[in-house]
């Protein structure tokens, strides 16, 4: 049986080091840094598409009317992922064109990690938002158009704007 001494070693680890020199592929190594307005930057698994999933709704508990918002991340490979940024989202009357007097915004900040986790729904893989104190003519019209805006950033460190737009229809709640 042959040692292998200490310059074997050295050898061999030299000639990995030069092979993985030559290598160009990609570094799938998360770093966590920090880039523009708190932001995390993403690695490979970066979120490039958003959309408010079909199983956002309005539903009513006791007297209150509240909206599920579902928002699905996914990333370049078109898996759903987890993101980290700033979500924002507006509720107007269906016919609007902007939020006006009768619209309402909720601001989410899913930069901090914990809070992240806590709205992220691990059975649907996406993340769950509860909204209440919606518009009283929302009620009485039965519809609303939801905006949600998920800004995240990018590789560079710079920020990525994601949107989408979804009607949302109220429950009829039958008579007692």
């Amino acid at each position: 049986m042959r040692k292998i001494g200490r310059t074997g070693i050295g050898a061999g680890l030299l000639g990995l080091l030069a092979l993985s020199g030559c290598y160009q592929g990609v570094n799938i190594r998360e770093e966590v840094t920090r880039a523009e307005d708190g932001m995390w930057v993403p690695g490979p698994f970066a979120p490039t598409e958003m959309r408010i999933h079909p199983l956002t709704h309005a539903e009513v508990v006791g007297e209150q009317e509240r909206l599920i918002v579902h928002m699905e991340i996914r990333d370049g490979w078109g898996d759903t992922i987890k993101g980290v940024g700033r979500v924002t989202i507006r509720f107007r009357k269906s016919g609007a064109t902007t939020i006006g007097e009768s619209g309402v915004k909720w601001d989410i900040d899913l930069r901090d990690l914990a809070t992240n986790v806590s709205y992220f729904d691990s059975v649907t893989r996406t993340y769950r938002f509860v909204l209440t104190g919606l518009p009283d003519w929302f009620e009485s019209e039965g519809r609303g158009r939801m905006r949600l805006t998920f800004h995240t950033a990018r590789t560079d460190g710079t920020i990525k704007t994601l949107q989408d737009d979804f009607e949302v229809l109220s429950v009829a709640v039958p008579d007692e």
